[in-house]
């Protein structure tokens, strides 16, 4: 098997040399990242493994994270499939470790039987401590204990795959280039009987490709707040390059950053020891050291010689634990976006009836208005057409 990773980065030199030596580590071949306009050591970092022959290095400085995240992905998941020969493609972030259940990320993509074509990877979330000495591995060894944040999904290589995200939470493969056509399920049961199956020409849709396997062997390490200097940095990159609307958190960001009071959010949004305890005790957080761990492990992937692989070898009890705990964050989390998505689903189906209701009136005003206005424009029409009565001045 042939494992690529797909990165999108800016100003991540605190991290993505770690990321990196841990993913290759842990069984990928080759690296494909965008670079979007980094100007600290992160473009340098890239260009030693680019010279190493472990990666390709894109660059775009345009800055919109927002809308072409996606697209990014889409295009260097494409290039993996068809310059890179890769089997098994993951769309990655500089601060997410992915982290096989037992063995290698090789090993645990193998088992996936050959009719499935993706995997759910459940992300859990390190929370935010007081800068001080050592690495953030090092000082970040506190997560919540039940993921609350979007899935993400490694595929099977694909040609033709979308990746539906900006944050690469899902893809999708067809050689439909309308991907609402060649998606959408096949409509109520009292109108399906009358559509041809199988007549493309119709807008019937394929068959489904790189469909979700039913087993979890990955789970995700995300490590968003590392220091105070690498939350500033973050802050300025989504205020000014993000391409965020001004509201929500963004407002709330751009206030204390414009007030010079960005410290005082970013201390609201770190942990200190006591609120670790309490959390720990009611069993919101747990403990978890296994990448600071690891990391000083993974072998220098630059250094001449054959590639060196890490094994996770969790004993049995522990592995039977991991995995009950990797399922149910998965299925809760796709059970969470699955209804929250039919909630939205019928909010939007309510508020395009309003729209289409309101619209049904303003064309009837329009149309009663525009009908007076024909009936003035011919009964003037009509007076000045009218012959002059006897004995009155034509003029």
């Amino acid at each position: 098997m042939r494992l690529v990773m797909t990165l999108k980065v800016r100003d991540e030199e605190d991290v993505i040399e770690d990321n990196l030596r841990f993913h290759r580590a842990m069984g990928v071949d080759f690296f494909v990242v965008m670079d979007n306009g980094s100007v600290d050591r992160t473009p340098e970092i890239l260009a030693r493994y680019a010279d190493a022959g472990l990666a390709h290095v894109l660059r775009d400085e345009t800055g919109d994270l927002r809308g072409l995240g996606a697209e990014w992905y889409t295009r260097m998941g494409r290039m993996a499939a068809t310059e890179f020969e890769a089997d098994w493609v993951i769309h990655n972030d500089a601060d997410e470790f992915w982290w096989p259940i037992s063995g290698t990320l090789k090993e645990a993509l193998a088992e996936v039987p050959e009719s499935f074509g993706a995997v759910v990877a459940p992300r859990a979330e390190f929370v935010g401590r007081p800068d001080g000495p050592g690495s953030f591995a090092e000082r970040l060894v506190i997560r919540e204990r039940r993921s609350t944040l979007q899935p993400k999904v490694a595929h099977r290589a694909d040609p033709d795959v979308v990746v539906l995200h900006r944050g690469a939470h899902d893809i999708a493969a067809t050689s439909d280039e309308n991907m609402w056509r060649a998606l959408r399920p096949p409509g109520r049961a009292v109108h399906r009987g009358v559509r041809d199956v199988g007549d493309e020409s119709k807008g019937e849709p394929e068959d489904i490709r790189l469909v979700w396997a039913p087993t979890w062997p990955i789970r995700i390490f995300h490590f968003p707040l590392r220091s105070f200097e690498q939350f500033r940095r973050r802050t300025e990159i989504s205020l000014h390059q993000g391409g965020f609307r001004d509201s929500g958190r963004f407002r709330r960001l751009r206030w204390h950053y414009e007030q010079e009071r960005l410290e005082e959010l970013y201390a609201e949004l770190i942990w200190d020891d006591g609120a670790v305890d309490d959390g720990i005790r009611e069993r919101k957080l747990v403990r978890d050291g296994r990448i600071a761990e690891l990391l000083p492990r993974c072998p220098d992937p630059l250094t001449p010689g054959p590639p060196a692989e890490l094994r996770i070898t969790p004993d049995p009890e522990a592995l039977e634990a991991e995995r009950e705990e990797v399922q149910l964050d998965a299925m809760r989390l796709l059970t969470r976006t699955q209804r929250f998505t039919m909630l939205r689903h019928n909010k939007d189906r309510r508020r395009i009836d309003r729209l289409q209701a309101t619209n049904e009136r303003l064309r009837q005003m329009l149309d009663r208005t525009l009908t007076r206005r024909l009936l003035n424009l011919v009964r003037r029409g009509r007076g000045r057409a009218s012959p002059p009565a006897a004995g009155e001045d034509p003029d």
